[in-house]
């Protein structure tokens, strides 16, 4: 079975796991057009979109060769299919129509959308990679992401680090500057930087209006951080979150479609 996925990040994630458990898989980046690089489909068994979005331009190639296709919901790409209308909607709706397996990483996601078809499969994290560690020099207080400034609060942040000037907090995500001492900046980290990230601070604090099931959280508790997501603690790992666990159900799933 030889499988493609499209997307950025999580597209590289899935392909480095399902490779883990013997899986020829590969990333690429979207198309940003019908038919863009469309001939390399039929080198391929199953072509995964890994975000609603990303085989938006890809499905009608993929059936055009016969090959099976994949769209996985990872987060805000549900809640803009969810509030999207118009063409754009119409052409969303079409081409998941075409899909083979629609998956979702949460059932909340699977709701927000409306679509009745759909499994339920996160994205995992590699608890090989994600785990306490030395380092060296005095750890930070608390890190909070924030690439989009309404979906991820970054006011309550803002009011959290003035109401806590004692405190250092490390916004990661944020695109511009803070006029504050006690809060730093980080625009963007590199994935395999990310455990180390974790292990300089002591807290990862999360507030959203919305939020499907992120990786981060769980990523953070097991690099020892203590997690705050939404107001609620987090005392453990979900098992469906763990690579071991929910890997082979996907490869179970691409199986029975190839």
């Amino acid at each position: 079975m030889k499988v493609l996925l499209m997307g950025t990040l999580n597209a590289k994630i899935l392909a480095e796991q399902l490779r883990c458990y013997k899986v020829n898989a590969q990333a690429t980046r979207p198309p940003r057009f019908p038919f863009e690089n469309a001939f390399s489909y039929k080198a391929f068994d199953i072509i995964y979109g890994v975000q609603l979005l990303y085989l938006t331009y890809a499905v009608f190639p993929i059936k055009f060769f016969k090959k099976k296709c994949v769209v996985h919901a990872v987060g805000s790409d549900a809640f803009d299919y969810a509030n999207r209308s118009g063409p754009r909607k119409k052409l969303w709706n079409l081409a998941l129509g075409m899909c083979d397996e629609i998956l979702f990483v949460t059932q909340e996601l699977r709701q927000m959308t409306g679509l009745k078809r759909g499994r339920i499969v996160p994205i995992p994290i590699d608890t090989r990679m994600f785990k306490e560690m030395d380092v060296a020099g005095e750890k930070r207080d608390i890190l909070y992401y924030c690439p989009n400034l309404e979906l991820y609060r970054l006011d309550w942040v803002m009011e959290y680090a003035v109401q806590h000037p004692d405190e250092t907090v490390t916004v990661l995500g944020l695109s511009h500057s803070v006029d504050l001492p006690n809060v730093k900046v980080i625009p963007h980290m590199q994935y395999h930087r990310m455990p180390l990230l974790y292990n300089m601070h002591r807290r990862l604090i999360r507030m959203t209006t919305h939020d499907g099931f992120p990786k981060m959280p769980y990523e953070a508790f097991l690099c020892g951080l203590e997690v705050i997501w939404n107001g609620r603690r987090i005392t453990k790992v979900p098992e469906e979150m763990l690579m071991e666990n929910t890997i082979p159900k996907l490869i179970s799933i691409l199986e029975s479609i190839k």
